[in-house]
């Protein structure tokens, strides 16, 4: 199935739809390795989906240094046609919209050394990076957790204000999407209260508050809906 019929949904709540798109093997091909080291010396070098499992052993340490190369990343990183598309699609319907819907880019990298030249990856392929509706949240910057978590942590943050009733986490790393899965298993009520307060709507006010989509980038390229 297209990428495009997982996005078109029918029959959604009216409101602010918020879209977080991994940006490794998601949105671009990278080629950037994460260096595990000990001792001084490199002992494994991880790709964006290692890097996203890999669990540190006694006397290693991550260097980032390619990760953090907004060079390397401008001049190596390979668009994926199918997604950049919907991307531009998206850009453009929120636009012309005035629902504050909002697409947020979220990495498991922390900040680039070059903040400009790493924009300017997005904005060689018509991706308007600068529109005030398009953020990038870096989930290395955090501290502590898994890759999965940090990335639940930065979506509570705007899941909890209670504005978004359509949400979409976009990733081809599936634990990633499946921590979507378990924010709205753990934190659905308290998001819907959060909606009903922020639209106004009544308690007896039937109908879906809040639906949320978990689509998985798979890496022959196709993709999976995972809930929804």
């Amino acid at each position: 199935m297209r990428f495009r019929n997982y996005i078109q949904e029918k029959t959604l709540p009216k409101g602010a739809e918020l879209t977080a798109i991994d940006i490794d093997e998601t949105v671009f091909k990278t080629f950037s390795k994460i260096l595990v080291v000990n001792n001084g010396s490199v002992v494994r070098e991880l790709d964006n989906q290692e890097f996203n499992a890999y669990k540190l052993l006694d006397g290693e340490e991550y260097d980032f240094r390619q990760f953090r190369s907004a060079e390397l990343f401008n001049k190596t990183s390979i668009p994926i046609p199918q997604t950049v598309r919907r991307i531009k699609r998206m850009l453009g319907s929120i636009e012309k919209s005035n629902l504050g819907s909002k697409i947020i880019f979220l990495t498991a990298r922390a900040d680039f050394d070059d903040k400009e030249t790493f924009l300017d990856t997005f904005r060689k392929y018509g991706i308007k990076m600068d529109m005030p509706n398009v953020y990038v949240e870096r989930s290395g910057n955090l501290d502590g957790g898994t890759v999965p978590e940090r990335k639940e942590r930065i979506l509570m943050k705007y899941l909890s204000t209670g504005k978004y009733r359509i949400v979409r986490l976009i990733d081809d790393h599936k634990p990633n999407v499946d921590a979507l899965i378990q924010i709205e298993k753990k934190f659905g009520k308290d998001i819907e209260k959060a909606v009903r307060m922020y639209y106004n709507i009544p308690e007896d006010e039937a109908g879906p508050l809040v639906q949320y989509f978990g689509l998985w980038i798979k890496q022959d390229g196709s993709i999976k809906l995972v809930n929804g």
